[in-house]
């Protein structure tokens, strides 16, 4: 039975519990608002407390790996991506994934990748892309180590990847797909973009001074190849994003100031940082966003005067 007390006693909780969420949410927003590193409190899940980079260069000269032997370590992961510096001497075997998507873009050294069925040799400049469920592998060709940056997304949980020499798998080698039920995008099969031939073939029209390009992605990232992009400080409200530096330089707002960013440097952006970018003519990036942005654009602008 309900009384006229505890009624009362009743109200008097839900006028707290909601005055503290308020002051909480206005705490959150002042937080937020305030600070040179942090568009959204509310939505950081990682351990990291900035953006940062990483120069590829000097990672690979601090990581060198035995003949034969391959080596991978991730520099940056998230609930939603997973990216891998990785040293290959030796060979993949045919596989496919279950659960994420694995594209790598090919930085030193040359391999062949086995792209919808054939072997492909594959050199410097090249992003292989394979959405899950489709077949693919490496095999590092000449004696110079193999540098890749290797993107999954998500990251990749136990038993994701399934070798065709596997029992509970019925994919022969030659075959493209390894399990239909697994495309869940309009992407069937494996891609290799070269990225002086993309950029050669689409140039920047003329009267603008960028283009972006979405080239390729699934419901679990969005890939953009990215010339002379030049974008205010913001911080996405959905997705994570990491760019690889293809070729010029530019300045990227982080942890609260502009800095240089040249070619073979990283850039690593979870959701609710704060970033921007102002590029030197001739820039050019891979841009990997994880998941795709919500609505098409996440990005929220932010006045730091």
């Amino acid at each position: 039975m309900v009384t006229r007390k505890s009624t009362l006693v009743l109200f008097v909780i839900l006028v707290i519990s909601l005055w503290v969420l308020g002051s909480a949410t206005q705490a959150g927003a002042q937080t937020a608002s305030g600070s040179k590193v942090i568009g959204d409190a509310s939505s950081i899940d990682t351990k990291y407390a900035a953006p940062f980079n990483v120069n590829l260069e000097k990672w690979y000269a601090a990581h060198p790996v035995e003949p034969g032997k391959m080596f991978m370590e991730p520099i940056f992961q998230t609930p939603r991506i997973t990216v891998m510096a990785a040293v290959n001497r030796g060979q993949v075997d045919l596989h496919y994934h279950r659960f994420i998507d694995d594209f790598g873009y090919v930085i030193k050294g040359q391999c062949e990748k086995y792209v919808n069925g054939k072997w492909v040799l594959v050199k410097p400049g090249t992003l292989n892309y394979n959405p899950r469920g489709i077949i693919h592998a490496t095999r590092v060709v000449g004696d110079e180590p193999l540098w890749e940056l290797v993107f999954f997304t998500p990251g990749p949980p136990p038993n994701d990847r399934v070798f065709l020499n596997s029992e509970i798998t019925t994919a022969k080698p030659g075959a493209v797909v390894g399990d239909w039920s697994l495309l869940d995008t309009q992407h069937k099969q494996a891609y290799n973009f070269n990225l002086d031939e993309w950029y050669a073939t689409h140039p920047i029209p003329a009267g603008q001074t960028f283009r972006i390009d979405g080239a390729i992605g699934t419901l679990r990232n969005l890939v953009n190849f990215a010339q002379s992009p030049s974008l205010p400080v913001h911080y996405h409200g959905s997705a994570d994003e990491a760019y690889y530096i293809y070729k010029g330089v530019a300045e990227v707002y982080i942890n609260g100031e502009w800095v240089k960013l040249y070619a073979g440097e990283t850039h690593f952006c979870p959701r609710g940082f704060i970033h921007g970018i102002r590029p030197a003519p001739d820039f050019k990036i891979i841009a990997v966003f994880a998941p795709p942005p919500a609505g098409g654009s996440d990005r929220i602008f932010v006045d730091l005067k």
